[in-house]
């Protein structure tokens, strides 16, 4: 195991992607959401991924050099195609724009199609919480999950963040997906020959099962039709209003040269338009604060606001430097191979 100064990560990631041939301002959006990503103990969706996204621009799959097109556009609201751009590009420039619009008309939504992987949604609606707003972030993948009723994969797990600006505090924030758990939590439980819990995949029939074979299972979706609803809906914002593909490609299983097709959706409200900030912040604080100090469960000594664990995580990884496991190393080590680099200076 490996630890890195955060800030000179951070750099060596932006630097690595210019030279593997990303243009830089896609590579700055595209290193910052992997290395925060980290540094907030999301690592499935940070810098590990580099390499992978590396190889799939360079097979075709990505490009690096891609600007978002607008579709259609009014005054709250647009429609981009993403052109078959890096996803954490395509996320923050449709956030940008969200943005932009909010603060003239109070609140916006900003849709993207023909996007690559986005990585963590909090990427996008932490970045602008942090600038003051209140904002989703959401997106579509690939079919992995079933519906009640059906067999097979039918709908994807539809991720999904918000975050609330505080003054002078982290935001507070969520981010989840739909399905009862990660994928990648029940390929581990395969991997250790250990049975997965009940409730979280069915067989190729439809049926619960704890012992699911190879790939010939789907996951189920949280809180069963309550999260399936849920899944539909972002489904429809980032798939059918954003006029994208309903035939989501996976960006890492599947062919290197294959465009994923994501869409993403991000909405936005300036509060300054409805309330007096320092108002609104108050009232955030004494709600917090309200929910945080209720009474604790017996042997717990304390209650987290949404977002705190990975904001505790992401502050000792500032103060005391990110660590990587061997699996983020290695991508690290491969990522400056292919970009001519040294990962020491990072130390």
């Amino acid at each position: 195991m490996m630890t890195v100064n955060a800030e000179k990560y951070l750099a060596f990631c932006r630097e690595a992607l210019i030279k593997c041939g990303l243009k830089p301002e896609a590579a700055e959006a595209v290193a910052d959401c992997a290395v925060r990503s980290d540094m907030m103990g999301i690592s499935t969706h940070g810098s590990v991924n580099l390499p992978k996204y590396v190889n799939k621009m360079k097979a075709g799959g990505l490009d690096g050099n891609a600007t978002p097109d607008v579709i259609t556009e009014g005054p709250t609201w647009a429609r981009l195609n993403g052109n078959n751009g890096f996803g954490m590009y395509n996320g923050r420039y449709a956030m940008d724009m969200a943005m932009a619009k909010a603060e003239q008309s109070g609140m916006a939504l900003v849709t993207i199609s023909d996007s690559g992987h986005c990585g963590a949604c909090s990427c996008y609606s932490v970045y602008a919480a942090e600038k003051g707003f209140l904002a989703i972030a959401m997106s579509n993948t690939v079919k992995l999950m079933c519906v009640p009723g059906g067999k097979g994969n039918i709908i994807g797990n539809a991720p999904i963040s918000y975050a609330l600006p505080r003054e002078g505090q982290h935001p507070i924030f969520m981010d989840i997906a739909l399905s009862e758990v990660a994928k990648l939590k029940v390929v581990q439980y395969q991997k250790e020959g250990k049975s997965v819990p009940d409730g979280w995949v069915v067989d190729q029939d439809g049926l619960p099962t704890n012992n699911p074979q190879g790939n010939n299972f789907s996951m189920c979706p949280m809180s069963a039709h309550k999260g399936y609803c849920l899944a539909f809906f972002v489904e429809t914002l980032t798939t059918v209003l954003s006029g994208g593909t309903f035939n989501i490609g996976s960006w890492l299983f599947g062919a290197p040269d294959s465009h994923s097709g994501l869409g993403h959706t991000m909405l936005v409200i300036d509060l300054k338009k409805m309330m007096d900030p320092t108002q609104f912040a108050e009232r955030l604080e004494a709600y917090t604060q309200e929910i945080t100090g209720a009474p604790k469960a017996l042997g717990s000594d304390k209650i987290f606001y949404p977002g705190e664990p990975n904001w505790i995580a992401y502050d000792n990884a500032v103060q005391n430097g990110l660590k990587l496991t061997d699996e983020m190393q290695a991508a690290a080590e491969a990522l400056a191979q292919m970009a001519g680099l040294d990962l020491s200076v990072c130390v």
